[in-house]
């Protein structure tokens, strides 16, 4: 069957999107209004940037700017369009892996506390831990409460964090309605002459130990900071919890109110 020769293009076919049979002025406001396509786009997906909306505006944005400029739309509004449309599309993804990090902390922190307060009830191995006693002498202790003391508390944290600073300065009030409470400060990650001159800063008394000092399982594994744990004198962890705590909930703790109760005759 015999095939229609090619036929060169009419004169009136569109081109770039835009007819020609329009009125000229008709064609200039269709380019324009085209051209503002991926400027919108790119706003809207840098305005929902951080809602992670931006990669599906800010793709289209850059497809049609991409190509109405290889049509020959080449005006600032069409590159404009395009930066603004992979701006929104960088931002969303910075965006996504800021929640990701976010929700990781979260879920690792919980976790954290989790594991934390299953502490409670297991009784530490008699080891001696070396500290720097708050007039800075050298001492090797063992985690018990010893001199007629009913409990020793230790604090872990970082002594470049607001919250530890918080939790240094509660238990230090609270110490001072339990004086015959020892306490015993830790920072796994700094020099024990930091962690002493810190507890005296905040106004604690306490005994400090420093980085690269062993401890006793389970407090070799503290993940999250301020961790107060709180032994008696046979070495039993009576409680273990994490973050600040009000004052009330020291003095329930430092008073023994977590110890098991005594076992019935």
């Amino acid at each position: 069957m015999p095939t229609a020769p090619d036929q060169p293009p009419r004169a009136d076919a569109p081109t770039g999107g835009v007819s020609n049979d329009l009125d000229p002025i008709d064609q200039e406001w269709l380019r324009r209004r085209s051209a503002a396509g991926p400027l919108a786009f790119g706003v809207i997906g840098l305005v929902t940037s951080p809602l992670l909306l931006g990669l599906a505006f800010g793709a289209l944005g850059m497809r049609a700017g991409i190509d109405l400029w290889r049509q020959g739309t080449r005006r600032s509004i069409v590159a404009l369009g395009i930066g603004a449309s992979f701006a929104a599309v960088v931002l969303s993804i910075m965006g996504a892996l800021l929640w990701g990090s976010v929700l990781t902390t979260v879920l690792l922190g919980r976790d954290a506390i989790r594991e934390t307060e299953r502490w409670r009830g297991r009784t530490l191995e008699a080891v001696e831990v070396a500290t720097l006693s708050p007039d800075g002498g050298a001492a090797a202790i063992t985690l018990r409460a010893t001199g007629g003391a009913p409990r020793i508390a230790m604090l872990f944290v970082r002594i470049d964090s607001t919250a530890s600073s918080e939790a240094v300065r509660t238990l230090a009030d609270a110490l001072g309605r339990h004086p015959g409470v020892p306490a015993l400060l830790v920072d796994p990650l700094a020099p024990a002459e930091d962690v002493r001159g810190f507890a005296r800063g905040l106004g604690l008394a306490a005994a400090a130990v420093g980085e690269g000092t062993p401890l006793p399982a389970p407090l070799d594994g503290v993940a999250a900071f301020p961790t107060l744990v709180v032994i008696d004198a046979t070495g039993r962890i009576e409680s273990a919890i994490v973050g600040a705590r009000t004052p009330a909930d020291l003095d329930l703790l430092l008073g023994g109110a977590a110890a098991d109760p005594p076992p019935a005759p």
